[in-house]
């Protein structure tokens, strides 16, 4: 769909009143005769600017990885590329010798920690009984107490190892090992890249699965350099197919050499599942404006010494009404100014109109 855009669009803004409207006299029976038909203008809240590529993307903030979290083996992959998963849910298992290491680790902590703990017990009595010194009694507390940092420590390392809180209580309550780790994504979204393999062995903090949560996402459009001038924040952005409708919210600083376009970014208002992340589409970017616009078919306008013109309803039939076309979308015209809103403007039969109003002393065109 081509845009045409009228020079001058801002200083619409400025322009003085338009002339007095030119009467074409009909009555009921000749505006039948001719098949004239009249429509009200549809209101529009902003003007068209442009048509640009753009791509659907999601947010960084949206993205997440999941990494290996011990060197080891990848064993096995539960997930397919583009396949929606829940948080918590296992992506991947892997084997690791590592993991036996701090499981025990954690063993020997949690056993000195109830030593401690008993010891601890024993002393409070004897102290309660006179029969130690306090001093005693603080340094079996210190002892406790480090006995217990090292086994909150050995817990926070397996829990960044990958092991769920549940599945340290159950280690702590049955004392066994195991090397197998289960590999979860920490949110609910869709797998975007795999980038393990089954039989792959990995090192520590590899990444191997990226996610994506697209219940949020932008559009990044690419605007030729000469039309960011005219864009604001909050101005619109709209698609019909899939349709789709954005907010501005950035433009950027800086303009890509090789193309001359510049990124301005839309967040997109409402999810819809047609719409999918990688997606390119082409998007019409909307001035937002505060003033009276409207749009009528293409049809409905006339040109007439250089102006253009409508045909409005009246009781005694149709008054020439001078316009000002900010712009042509397809078959459809952008009025910024010269109509009502309970204005009913001539749509078909037009040039019945324009003969008669020229025959009564227009100018050729």
């Amino acid at each position: 769909m081509k845009l045409a855009l009228f020079p001058a669009v801002i200083s619409l803004l400025t322009a003085p009143a338009l002339a007095a409207d030119t009467l074409v006299k009909m009555d009921a029976q000749q505006i039948e005769h001719l098949d004239v038909r009249v429509a009200k203008p549809e209101i529009v809240n902003a003007l068209p600017l442009a048509w640009a590529p753009a791509r659907v993307v999601i947010p960084p903030d949206r993205e997440f990885i999941v990494s290996a979290p011990q060197a080891g083996v990848i064993t096995r992959i539960d997930v397919a590329l583009g396949s929606s998963v829940a948080p918590g849910q296992v992506v991947a298992e892997m084997q690791s010798p590592d993991l036996l290491t701090l499981q025990r680790d954690l063993l020997n902590a949690a056993t000195e920690y109830e030593l401690a703990g008993s010891k601890l017990n024993r002393d409070q009595k004897l102290l309660d009984e006179g029969v130690i010194s306090k001093l005693r009694w603080q340094e079996t507390r210190s002892t406790f107490d480090k006995a217990q940092a090292n086994l909150r420590q050995a817990e926070q390392v397996l829990d960044a190892s990958g092991m769920s809180a549940k599945d340290i209580a159950e280690l702590k309550r049955t004392r066994s090992i195991s090397n197998t780790l289960l590999l979860r994504t920490p949110i609910r979204g869709v797998l975007l890249e795999r980038l393990a393999t089954v039989g792959q062995r990995v090192s520590m903090l590899a990444p191997l699965f990226r996610i994506g949560n697209v219940d949020q996402l932008w559009l990044e459009i690419d605007m030729p350099q000469e039309r960011l001038s005219e864009i604001r924040l909050k101005d619109r952005v709209e698609l019909d197919s899939p349709r789709i409708r954005a907010t501005i919210i950035e433009v950027s600083q800086n303009v890509r050499p090789d193309s001359q376009t510049a990124l301005v970014r839309a967040v997109i208002d409402e999810h819809d599942d047609s719409v999918r992340a990688g997606q390119n589409v082409n998007v019409q970017v909307m001035h937002a404006s505060t003033d009276f616009i409207c749009r009528v078919p293409l049809a409905a306008i006339i040109s007439q010494d250089g102006r253009q013109y409508v045909f409005v309803r009246t009781s005694d039939g149709f008054a020439v009404r001078p316009v000002k076309v900010a712009a042509v979308d397809g078959r459809q015209a952008i009025i910024h100014e010269g109509l009502t809103a309970d204005d009913r403007v001539a749509v078909q039969g037009v040039a019945a109109l324009k003969g008669a109003w020229t025959g009564l002393g227009g100018g050729d065109e």
